[in-house]
């Protein structure tokens, strides 16, 4: 971007209370705005003219106060993950911006609709034959069974481990229509059932168009606790700093794998990628067993915090956080055409 009068917008979503599920998911939902933060101190030491534009429950005041700006000058570094309480919400964002005609980092509303709904990135999947845990989805806690237990409950469209915890793991058809229960009155949507994945879990970062950079890949350490049925990342292991799982759970980057095992680990991570239709950067999250890794998560918005592990991985694949976040920019001003 060489014009004098060049300008990023950074939209971020700014959450003021809970709508529906835990009063405690406030916590994550807030942290947009500490990692916004931080993005945009990143980008004004980096040369780039920036502004902060927050989404809060109205997108029609979000596209006012937006309209300042030019789209013919002004490009979007896309952090919003929702607003208004609502992950789902996400999609709306890069349609308006396409709507308004500004260009802008990440995914396209497509992409991130898909993400925002497990059970429809899940049928994707496995029609581009990429391995991911059989799944059930309820919208009542009844209905027949076809999966094989242990199984993991949890709320359809949301992320950041919202409505998972240590009862989110069931070994039996009267304990799961309980869990659903609760994940439709509380979160008010289907609940998403799959089998439950024994074994280790990686995150794998990456970005690029086209031709992809995978970054070094990243392993959930659960050794704190001897039940693999709590080996897993729930709200309380990744928001609540005085919990145990939170101070015992640890990330081991780059993970411990032979050369056959990181193969198919990246080749499985790049293919859920491209299969969702993904751009400039992304996270997978997989489960990994008898040489499969299954995919349980498509992050399109991964956490761009720089104590994450979008950026954990980054510095270990040589970029700082500041250069990890001209990088994002940067992807996205080239597949655009900018300067």
């Amino acid at each position: 971007m060489d014009a004098d009068d060049s300008l990023i917008a950074l939209i971020y979503n700014q959450e003021e209370e809970i709508v529906k599920g835990d009063s405690q998911d406030l916590i994550a939902l807030q942290y947009t705005t500490k990692t916004a933060t931080s993005i945009y101190e990143a980008l004004k030491r980096l040369g780039y003219p920036t502004v902060m534009v927050p989404v809060r429950d109205d997108l029609e005041a979000f596209a006012r106060e937006l309209g300042q700006y030019s789209p013919r000058n002004t490009f979007v570094f896309n952090v919003c993950d929702g607003f208004a309480g609502d992950n789902f919400s996400a999609s709306l964002i890069p349609q308006a911006l396409k709507e308004l005609g500004f260009k802008y980092t990440g995914s396209k509303s497509e992409a991130v609709r898909l993400c925002t709904d497990k059970a429809r990135a899940k049928r994707r999947l496995l029609r581009q034959g990429v391995p991911t845990p059989a799944y059930q989805l309820f919208s009542r806690p009844k209905g027949g069974v076809s999966l094989q237990f242990p199984a993991i409950v949890k709320p359809v469209r949301e992320d950041a481990s919202l409505g998972i915890n240590e009862n989110s793991v069931v070994t039996n058809a009267s304990d799961m229509f309980d869990r659903v229960d609760y994940v439709v009155s509380e979160y008010r949507q289907p609940a998403l059932v799959e089998e439950y994945i024994t074994g280790r879990e990686f995150s794998v970062s990456m970005w690029g168009n086209g031709t992809m950079e995978v970054m070094p890949i990243s392993e959930h350490d659960f050794s704190a606790v001897d039940d693999p049925l709590k080996s897993l990342l729930t709200y309380e292991s990744k928001w609540l700093e005085d919990s145990f799982t939170y101070n015992s759970f640890s990330v081991i980057c780059p993970a411990e794998l032979t050369k056959n095992e990181e193969e198919t680990v990246k080749t499985t991570a790049v293919n859920a990628f491209r299969a969702i239709g993904l751009r400039d950067f992304g996270r997978v999250d997989m489960r990994y067993r008898d040489g499969i890794p299954y995919v349980i998560d498509i992050n399109e918005l991964p956490d761009l915090a720089p104590d994450a592990g979008f950026a954990n991985s980054a510095e270990k694949a040589g970029y700082p956080y500041d250069q990890m976040v001209d990088r994002i920019l940067s992807l996205a001003l080239h597949r655009e055409g900018w300067k």
